[in-house]
């Protein structure tokens, strides 16, 4: 496994690779990376956090249950700017019903930002909970809205 490091305006995060392909983004918030820096990844973040959002996206290879995997893929679907419920997904993919099992499978996201895990909110409208902590959620609904 390789092991790279990107900086974000929410903070730090350490790229894992496998055979050249993107496995896991690992948040270690204002945390110094002890990994060199992932130059090529580092573009398309800078590119996500633009205006213009992401340009391309890497290579990458899931792990993780069917569900989670047609789950993290349909979040691929959700525009920037745009939002969907947990319960929606979960419609969505199959198993409606499943709101509770789609939060889960979007806090065990391996590649927070690229899979916009932080485009799902609670059905009253309200943010929910985020991996990366709320206020990051907050500030990157806020950021692909503007």
């Amino acid at each position: 496994m390789e092991a790279k490091s990107i900086i974000t305006p929410i903070g730090n995060f350490n790229s894992f690779y496998v055979n050249s392909f993107l496995v896991k983004l690992s948040y270690i918030d204002q945390q110094h990376s002890s990994y060199f820096p992932d130059i090529s990844l580092q573009k398309v973040i800078n590119h996500f956090f633009s205006k213009q959002g992401l340009k391309s996206f890497p290579k990458y290879f899931l792990q993780g249950t069917p569900f989670q995997i047609k789950l993290w893929e349909t979040l691929l679907t959700i525009p920037r700017g745009h939002t969907e419920s947990y319960s929606s997904l979960a419609s969505m993919i199959g198993s409606p019903g499943a709101a509770r099992a789609v939060g889960t499978a979007c806090r065990l996201n391996p590649l927070p930002l690229l899979i916009p895990c932080h485009r799902v909110i609670k059905q009253d409208g309200s943010t929910g909970d985020f991996a990366l902590g709320k206020i990051n959620k907050e500030y990157l609904l806020r950021m692909e809205s503007a």
